[in-house]
């Protein structure tokens, strides 16, 4: 599907775009716009169809949503076509849908250009009370527009809603009135969209590898089957060493209105009936038995392949989005950096030192970043890499590393602890390992290395990517 998508859009550019007629728009800062329908804003009349079209909001899946004034004539000849008969409004959207004109319309005079409002992983939510609609954006700017009617109002929140699921986060919605009623069950269940095997096995990996940790997720073949994800982990092997942990795959199909386990014969009338009678118990596969015991829900802005990745179209300006990336963020005040210990590839390395007290500081950075169990507080050493100012215009690629690196657990493999963002810096939080890099440690010593020490380090550089290799599929 994606790469039909992909596809399409190189042949065919405009297809996907959708064009709404406003008869008002403006942009207003949050300190000053009144959401819709709030004592002391200025209510809206309803919209006669004779007020003129003085905007047009374009919503595209690369460009987001733009707006445009309309000049005085084009707003009227708008009226009088065919485009905007009282019996639909269809006909205006299939015009911008393909992107074409019909031969026998007189030539337009020259439009002003498109102002970019926003990308939808910009916006944070979506008001609509009857025509009129509020988009607000992250840094508190909204977009006030009133539409002709009801219908072309929950047509703009609808596509847009639904490109924020395609682009930004899979499993959240920015409107109450057009979340679908299979997302509200999703939210409510903790239920991923259909995933593919390998990002729901690379999902439970990243999760602390506890006993009966679970996934619950959407079938990709069957809209009325849901696949349960059961991690195991052996008890009598080191952590990170491969072959570790094993998963297995049990379905749940919705039956009507009630929901049944595959192989077993009961009913239940509501998935969470299911769950709560599934909490602790023992599923066998083969020989293998699986206990159920905490669920994996969906994370905002999780990394899936339930995402489609488009080319930035920002003038050059990078958008960094933490929260699609998957790393555990550390906070300002839980690390302290010491002495500097020399220079890698685009980063200044520093000693530091990680505090681990999940309940510490009460800044306002608590409520945004999430904090782990901790052992009464302690101190771990660890390494500091600074992503050199000069550098900044990687600052993606620093973090994308960054999230790929903390999926790796592996005994031979240095651990990364996080991120932290503190002002201008960029700072990787690694495992500190006491001889330093490998390459440098031989250089160092030289000829002084044993062959026997030489042929322990091959096996376990060995096992490291055999690791990658089965794991990750390097």
């Amino acid at each position: 599907m994606y790469k039909y998508l992909a596809t399409l859009e190189q042949l065919a550019p405009r297809f996907g775009s959708e064009l709404f007629p406003a008869i008002s728009l403006e942009t207003a800062a949050g300190a000053e716009a009144a959401p819709p329908g709030a004592a002391g804003s200025r209510a809206e009349p309803a919209a006669p169809r004779d007020r003129p079209v003085t905007h047009h909001v374009l919503v595209t899946g690369t460009g987001g949503i733009q707006w445009r004034p309309v000049p005085a004539e084009a707003a009227g000849r708008f009226w009088n076509s065919p485009l905007c008969s009282p019996q639909s409004t269809e006909s205006l959207s299939q015009r911008g849908y393909f992107g074409r004109k019909s031969g026998n319309e007189e030539p337009e005079p020259s439009e002003p250009p498109w102002r970019r409002f926003c990308d939808f992983r910009e916006i944070t939510h979506v008001v609509v009370k009857e025509a009129r609609i509020s988009i607000h954006r992250q840094d508190n700017e909204s977009l006030e527009v009133q539409l002709p009617g009801p219908g072309s109002a929950l047509a703009l929140v609808s596509l847009v809603d639904g490109y924020f699921r395609l682009t930004a986060d899979s499993s959240h919605y920015l409107c109450h009135d057009v979340a679908p009623p299979r997302l509200l069950l999703s939210i409510h269940h903790g239920i991923h969209g259909p995933m593919q095997e390998e990002f729901v096995f690379a999902k439970l990996r990243r999760e602390e590898p506890e006993e009966g940790l679970y996934i619950l997720r959407w079938s990709v073949l069957d809209f009325n089957r849901m696949i349960l994800s059961v991690l195991k982990r052996g008890h009598q092997q080191a952590p990170g060493t491969p072959g570790s942990v094993k998963f297995r795959q049990f379905r749940i199909q919705k039956k009507g209105d009630c929901f049944v386990l595959e192989g077993w014969d009961r009913e239940f009338p509501s998935l969470r009936e299911l769950l709560d009678v599934l909490k602790g118990c023992t599923l066998k596969s083969g020989e293998e038995n699986f206990t159920v015991k905490r669920c994996c829900p969906p994370k905002p802005g999780e990394i899936s392949d339930l995402l489609i990745a488009r080319k930035e179209k920002d003038n050059g300006k990078q958008i960094l989005n933490l929260t699609q990336l998957s790393f555990h963020q550390i906070r300002k005040n839980e690390i302290t950096q010491r002495a500097h210990l020399g220079q890698g590839t685009r980063t200044n390395i520093y000693d530091g030192v990680l505090s681990v007290c999940g309940n510490s500081g009460n800044d306002d950075e608590a409520e945004y970043f999430s904090t782990e169990q901790n052992n009464n507080g302690r101190e771990m050493h660890v390494v500091l890499k600074v992503l050199d100012p000069s550098h900044r215009d990687i600052a993606l690629a620093f973090f994308e590393s960054a999230s790929l690196m903390s999926q790796v657990s592996h005994a031979h493999l240095a651990f990364v602890h996080g991120v932290c963002v503190r002002g201008s810096e960029h700072i990787l939080v690694e495992e500190f390992v006491e001889h330093g890099p490998l390459d440098v440690l031989l250089r160092r010593e030289k000829g002084r290395v044993s062959v026997g020490w030489k042929i322990t380090v091959a096996k376990q550089l060995a096992s490291a990517l055999s690791y990658l290799v089965t794991e990750f599929q390097l």
